[in-house]
């Protein structure tokens, strides 16, 4: 199979690669000083309730944001940042310090399904359109008076609601109003060359250099769980490749160890891979009583001439990997995903079943074509060479039965 193929159908292209520019949030204090300071951004993907049918609503944290709820905190409440956006929907996060050092303890991600343009089509019963979804903290501990970033991509996966995270940085606690020059990482940073963290993003995308492919990539066991009992099997070796307009690449391998999250439904189930540099979103569909890969979402950081840089990108009209419920789909050879015209997934040896695990263990596979095919092909070549080696026999042997015949004629 061809590793870069041309897009046989627009209707594959959901949307383009981008640049997403990070929000920038103060929360003043009573002296008009500011106290907490934020620049993040933040994707959200929300499964809702249609009219017969369950959708994603998929949007950003927006420029235009409001502080109302938020506080510096006190001798008897702690501080918390508050950004309140569109109708109804905000992303709290608090925090504590001790120690000398400080944390963000619970975000809290309030949506409502009855605002029309981020949710069109949703079913909205009385009293039951505001949601909550209330996770464990953002960040880790830091020291006081330094400013937490993290410019890798982290995925937070609760019940409906799959979060993603970028180009993080957060101070609470400021003294007299200035924000520290002194930055902590994150850990998914420490490995990585990491640059100051901006509101501003370039309006253009570097070119992009070709390097050489590196090798195949390591294959990942992830499981998924709906409490203690696995709920979503999944084995694959995966391989980013983007391309610029000069067809220029630049392939990452995902880490075989990721961090996997996700939920599992009757009819939708999520896998979220979260690597290093890299956040791959699978969504699986149940349409008449088989599931297939329906959509994939990638976060993608890469360093380009020395600067960092942020790409976004999703294809929702997806049919891969397609089984009956009940049973698992598998293919050893290698396929590709094409995302958009300038990103395509590698996949090797993939083995998946989002829905019906039975005792924690996959249950028979229903294989791919490419995998069928070399099953057939050897038998079919040696049946056609056979054959074709019959008939050749068979043509010599009439050719000399006429010969010697023709020899033995009287004249």
């Amino acid at each position: 199979m061809s590793r870069y193929v041309v897009l046989h159908s627009a209707a594959l292209l959901v949307a383009a690669l981008s640049l997403i520019q990070a929000v920038k949030i103060e929360v003043h204090g009573k002296d008009n000083k500011t106290c907490i300071y934020a620049v993040l951004s933040v994707n959200f993907t929300v499964l809702y309730e249609g009219n017969g049918t369950m959708e994603n609503a998929t949007f950003q944290l927006p420029d235009s944001l409001s502080t109302n709820g938020s506080t510096c905190g006190g001798n008897s409440s702690a501080p918390l940042l508050n950004m309140g956006f569109g109708t109804g929907h905000s992303l709290s996060l608090n925090f504590s310090r001790t120690d000398g050092k400080f944390s963000g303890d619970v975000l809290t991600f309030t949506y409502n399904t009855s605002d029309a343009k981020l949710f069109p089509g949703a079913i909205n019963q009385s009293m039951t359109c505001v949601k909550l979804v209330v996770v464990n903290s953002l960040m880790e501990s830091v020291p006081l008076n330094t400013i937490y970033t993290c410019r890798s991509v982290k995925a937070i996966a609760s019940e409906a609601v799959v979060m993603i995270f970028w180009h993080v940085g957060i101070q609470a606690f400021v003294v007299n109003g200035t924000i520290s020059k002194n930055e902590s990482f994150c850990k998914a940073d420490v490995s990585t060359t990491v640059t100051p963290i901006t509101t501003q993003a370039s309006s253009t995308v570097a070119p992009i250099p070709t390097e050489p492919s590196p090798d195949l990539p390591a294959v990942g066991n992830y499981t998924i769980k709906n409490g203690s009992d696995p709920c979503l099997l999944a084995n694959m070796g995966l391989q980013l490749n983007i391309t610029n307009k000069d067809n220029q690449t630049h392939v990452i391998n995902i880490n075989s160890s990721s961090t996997a999250s996700g939920r599992c439904g009757d009819k939708h189930s999520v896998l979220v891979l979260e690597d290093t540099d890299a956040t791959i979103w699978f969504h699986f569909f149940v349409e008449q009583a088989k599931f297939f890969l329906k959509e994939v979402k990638v976060n993608v950081t890469l360093l380009l001439n020395g600067s960092t840089t942020t790409f976004n990108c999703s294809n929702g009209s997806l049919k891969h990997w397609q089984a009956f419920v009940g049973s698992s789909y598998m293919c050893r050879n290698e396929q590709q995903l094409v995302v958009t015209d300038q990103l395509a997934i590698n996949t090797f040896n993939v083995w998946v079943q989002p829905f019906d695990v039975k005792n924690g263990t996959f249950s028979r596979a229903e294989e791919c074509l490419a995998d069928s095919d070399l099953g057939f092909l050897v038998p079919i070549a040696v049946g056609a060479a056979l054959g074709l080696l019959i008939i050749l026999v068979i043509i010599s042997y009439v050719i000399g039965r006429r010969r010697s015949q023709t020899g033995y004629q009287s004249v």
